[in-house]
């Protein structure tokens, strides 16, 4: 079951592999106890070090951790949103009982590219409000995310006021609501800038979300380009 001829990748690699799947495919779920070291030794025909070292890898990964007396339990749990309405991303993970945090929120007035320009119908030389964080979930990056806000609304350009829920600032103090968004949902992998963000490799699988969110009186106010890592993410709709 192991790859042992020439040229192949380390065993505790492959063994690694093999329980990352495990635990991807839900065969062992948060909270549960893996198998014992001696169980993978017996079923692969490899040695403790090398059990061990395929387990150190994953706990360096936040998949499991390591309890004296217990064993190996599987800390990594997939985020799965689910769309019902619209929400801010921090409300969204609330609802999973997940506090979200934000770890690097930058903020600048700038002219927007054609691309963002075109889909708020205004010129390129017109000044909006761009947000760009990097939000955290169990302590492990979810989320990149670059926002624009339409240059008719003011908005303070301290990055303070964004470390938490967006849509809750803009309700809370300036009055807008975010009634409805349309999201455009793809596949792609992460470029440099991504990888380094969600502390990934670059090339690695990504999802990515553009939402064009409208206040209240119909007009479109926000739009949010969103990355979120695939291993630790996944996005299920009601229909």
């Amino acid at each position: 079951m192991l790859d042992r001829n020439r040229g192949a990748l380390p065993l505790y690699k492959q063994l690694e592999a093999i329980i990352k799947e495990s635990i991807d495919n839900g065969k062992y779920s948060y909270g549960e106890i893996l198998p014992a070291e001696s169980e993978y030794m017996n079923k692969y025909g490899v040695s403790r070090i090398t059990v061990r070292q395929a387990l150190l890898d994953l706990a360096s990964n936040s998949y499991v951790q390591g309890r004296p007396g217990i064993g190996t339990i599987v800390t990594y749990r997939k985020i799965e949103e689910t769309l019902k309405g619209i929400k801010s991303f921090s409300e969204e993970m609330l609802e999973h009982g997940i506090e979200m945090k934000t770890i690097s929120c930058e903020t600048a007035y700038v002219h927007p590219t054609l691309q963002i320009a075109n889909m708020f119908n205004i010129a390129e030389n017109e000044n909006c409000l761009r947000i760009e964080r990097i939000r955290t979930a169990n302590d492990a990056p979810i989320v990149f995310s670059t926002t624009f806000i339409h240059s008719c609304v003011n908005l303070s350009d301290d990055s303070e006021c964004y470390s938490k829920s967006l849509y809750k600032y803009l309700n809370t103090e300036y009055g807008i609501i975010i009634t409805k968004a349309t999201d455009i949902l793809e596949a792609t992998i992460a470029d440099s800038t991504i990888a380094e963000a969600l502390c990934i490799k670059e090339g690695d699988a990504v999802f990515k979300r553009t939402r064009k969110g409208f206040d209240q009186k119909g007009e479109p106010l926000e739009i949010s380009i969103s990355f979120y890592p695939g291993e630790r993410y996944r996005y299920s709709i009601n229909l």
